[in-house]
């Protein structure tokens, strides 16, 4: 059995390993693998959400390499209710905890999207549990914008009469999800870790290319959405990102390496090689 940890179970850390069973990919090269909560499982040789990995690896946590990239373009988005008194810009932010990645994207951002006018955080646990307390906060107006990711279907989250205010996946690069081995566990040459990073990679193009199999497999991992919302996800924000050229993925990940060096406190690690492997 091979354990893959994610970090968040969410549509673009999970999408290539559903299809990978689904599609029987994993079966015709000879491997299990399930995919596990990162935190409950340490002993995870593989892990699917890259951001959360190079903050480990840049602490010192952990030895991860990473093998492959599905993906430059973090699907979060920031959401705001309009309408009414609601003011013109927010003024509460519905934000992921202190310390991870997600909330460092979101402060890189915040500039930017907010300009002089930086709004309250209110910060909230990551998972599932977090995306809906922060969707909760949004909808009950305890908070004016929340940052979601892609357990929710945008065109859900519009449904309820929300609105996307910035999606981070325009707004900056960043390897965010697809395969980090840790080499204190196994190797990237490990006839296991090829097999998953061939079968995964197999995923890539049915996402790219829409196949039924990667539209069961978005169904399947979204909350509260129907398939027509799972349908213009693979179409509007999954297929057209996926399958980076790995040229890109370095001059990404160089840019991802300075700059969470920069912004962790005292890290004390750097790592330039951690996307080499990826050709």
């Amino acid at each position: 059995m091979i354990l893959l940890g994610y970090r968040d179970h969410n549509v673009h850390e999970l999408v290539c390993h559903e299809i990978a069973k689904r599609a029987r990919y994993y079966d015709r090269l000879g491997i299990d693998v399930e995919a596990v909560p990162g935190s409950e499982h340490p002993e995870a040789e593989l892990s699917a959400g890259l951001g959360g990995s190079l903050v480990e690896a840049l602490r010192g946590q952990r030895h991860w390499k990473v093998a492959l990239v599905h993906t430059l373009h973090p699907l979060f988005w920031i959401w705001e209710r309009r309408g009414g008194t609601q003011p013109a810009r927010p003024t509460v932010l519905a934000a992921h905890p202190e310390g991870s990645i997600v909330w460092a994207f979101t402060q890189r951002l915040l500039t930017s999207w907010a300009g002089d006018e930086a709004p309250s955080v209110r910060h909230f646990p990551g998972g599932i549990a977090g995306d809906r307390q922060r969707l909760e906060a949004l909808r009950s107006g305890a908070a004016d914008a929340a940052v979601l990711g892609s357990a929710f279907a945008p065109s859900a989250l519009s449904r309820l009469g929300l609105t996307e205010s910035l999606f981070f996946g325009a707004a900056l690069t960043f390897p965010t999800a697809g395969i980090a081995v840790d080499l204190q566990r196994t190797s990237l040459d490990a006839p296991s870790v090829r097999k998953v990073v061939a079968a995964q990679t197999a995923a890539i193009g049915d996402v790219e290319n829409r196949t039924p199999v990667a539209l069961d497999a978005v169904a399947s991992l979204l909350h509260d959405s129907s398939r027509a919302d799972a349908q213009r996800m693979l179409s509007d924000y999954l297929s057209p990102r996926y399958g980076p050229d790995p040229q890109d993925v370095r001059a990404a990940g160089a840019d991802a390496c300075e700059w969470l060096t920069g912004v962790l406190p005292a890290s004390g690690h750097t790592t330039p090689d951690f996307y080499e492997a990826v050709r």
